[in-house]
């Protein structure tokens, strides 16, 4: 069961930044107050599954302190980034929203990079933020994890065909009609392999992309959520959809 609570200001916009979340209490606060900065641009859905440190908690109370409008959409249990994604999309589309923002939790993606972002919402359908354009970078990230996200990139990028640096970027734009053209609620995948199947559809869809340099921090608080499993999601897709291909190709 899924519980929605709203605080609502008179004039709704037309943009949604959705925030998935699981035990960012030390974060999310602030990170409130941050976007709040910009409550007559956009609108924020917090999407927690269920969080033991009592992160929706925190956010119920910030709905009296801040003056945007936030929304909370509580699940019963820990479902998964691209599940977080899917439930959050289906719901901000009933809203009517026009353009829906993915962005972390932990302080990884910036303000400043966003309202960048945002400048581009008009004429794309779908905006990457890239570590791995010119201009693009991340901070805090040891060698090795940097070179696990190049190398994947650059796989996923060779097998698929498609001609996105950064498939696994969870900092993104989508227009309202490119979620209701790609089908995204029939997507499995959660983590980084959501990300790439989301861009595979974008493309097959010949939607319009848009790739912004971005700066990643690594975060200061808080538990990365990075674990094996979804870095064998990602491997066991990409294996996947290239024998589809091979074999739709032959």
């Amino acid at each position: 069961m899924m519980v929605t609570k709203t605080h609502t200001k008179n004039i709704p916009n037309d943009i949604v930044v959705i925030i998935p979340t699981y035990n960012e209490s030390t974060n999310i606060s602030t990170l409130l107050d941050k976007l709040s900065m910009a409550h007559e641009v956009f609108d924020i859905l917090i999407v927690d599954d269920n969080s033991p440190d009592g992160t929706s908690k925190i956010v119920e109370e910030n709905y009296v302190r801040n003056l945007k409008t936030i929304h909370l959409l509580k699940r019963d249990q820990k479902l998964g980034l691209g599940s977080a994604y899917r439930d959050g999309f289906k719901w901000a589309l009933k809203k009517k929203y026009q353009h829906f923002v993915e962005m972390d939790g932990d302080f990884s993606h910036t303000f400043d990079d966003l309202m960048h972002m945002l400048t581009f919402k008009d004429k794309y359908d779908l905006i990457i933020g890239s570590r791995y354009i010119e201009g693009g970078k991340t901070e805090g990230w040891s060698r090795s994890r940097k070179l696990l996200s190049v190398v994947a990139n650059f796989v996923a990028k060779l097998l698929l065909g498609i001609k996105v640096n950064d498939m696994t970027s969870g900092f993104r734009i989508y227009s309202r009609d490119c979620l209701e053209d790609i089908n995204y609620y029939d997507t499995k995948s959660n983590g980084y392999a959501f990300q790439i199947e989301m861009t595979l559809l974008a493309c097959m869809n010949k939607k319009l992309i848009k790739e912004v340099p971005i700066t990643f921090y690594e975060r200061d608080l808080g538990e990365s959520k990075m674990s094996k499993d979804i870095v064998l999601e990602a491997v066991k897709f990409l294996i996947f959809t290239k024998f589809k291909k091979t074999k739709n190709d032959k």
